[in-house]
Formats: C-alpha cells, structure tokens, sequence
C-alpha cells in the first residue's frame, strides 16, 4: 500500500516536471507561457495529489469500517464458523476459527462441540463435553481434558483459539 503511494507521488511528480518545460495538458497555451516554473509545476502536482489522498483516506476509511466478505457471511447466517489464518489471529494456537460476535457462552460451547466434532479437526469420542471455566472453555472428552479455547474480540466477529493438550 505504501508503495502505491510512493509510486503515484514520483509518478506525479515527474509529469508536472515534465509540464513546467512543455506545455502538455494545456488549454490555454499564453497563460502558461505567463506562468513561472513553481506555477507551472504545482498547478498539477498539489491537486492531482490532494485527489488522490483523498480517494485513499475514502478507500482506508471503507475497508476499515465493513466486513469482509468472510465476515458478512457470519452476520448473515450464512456460516456458523470459519477458518481463521495469521500471526494475529492464531498467535501460538493449534487452529482458530472465528464465530459471530455477540453468542451466549452456551451457544459458543455447542459451536465449539461442533468444531471438534468435523473431520479437519475431529478430536474427542462420544463422550466430548465443553464447559466455561472463567474466560476460557474446557473441551473434556470424558475425564481427561483434551484442550482449551480462549477468545479474541474482533469487529465483526469473535476468535476462537484451540490449544490441543
């Protein structure tokens, strides 16, 4: 993104240069022949700029504040839970999935049944049993305790890290 920046900056930069010397884009030759060289160069170096930070700063400010289309499909119902990947969503977890925001603790414990339940992760037998224990949920599979899943507040949506004993 940075470099997009930079890019368009040297870009603009070298086609006003460009311009102070000959009189390209120009709707009326005489007032440039009028015009001194910084005249010249920055009536389509600061405006050219200035539009383009402000699409930016629009785009930014969008991306920012709406959903991904992964995270709209939550919100509508359309996925109960998805795969999550990177540094700051899986951290040191074995594998984390992100839910809908705003779910009850019985709810994210039936979720999180589910989850272990699925052939990509399938780990506990019959006997799998979640519970809350503090800010974290226990995923027992009779009496010995298989793992734990501690959660992440995002946005949109709420992490779920699985820590496999």
């Amino acid at each position: 993104m940075v470099k997009v920046i930079i890019v368009f900056i040297i870009a603009d930069f070298v086609l006003s240069f460009i311009r102070m010397y000959m009189p390209i884009f120009t709707w009326n030759g005489k007032k440039w022949a009028e015009q001194s060289h910084f005249q010249r160069f920055s009536s389509r170096f600061f405006p050219i700029l200035i539009v383009f930070l402000i699409c930016f700063f629009i785009n930014y400010y969008q991306e920012v504040n709406n959903p991904t289309s992964y995270e709209q499909m939550l919100i509508d119902g359309d996925a109960e839970y998805l795969v999550v990947f990177g540094e700051e969503y899986v951290g040191d977890a074995d594998i984390a999935f992100e839910i809908k925001r705003g779910q009850n603790p019985e709810k994210i414990c039936k979720i999180i049944a589910r989850i272990c339940k699925e052939d990509y992760v399938s780990k506990g037998g019959n006997a799998l049993n979640v519970s809350v224990e503090g800010e974290m949920y226990v995923i027992m599979d009779g009496d010995v305790k298989i793992g734990i899943v501690t959660t992440i507040d995002r946005k949109f949506g709420e992490v779920l890290r699985f820590y496999w004993t």
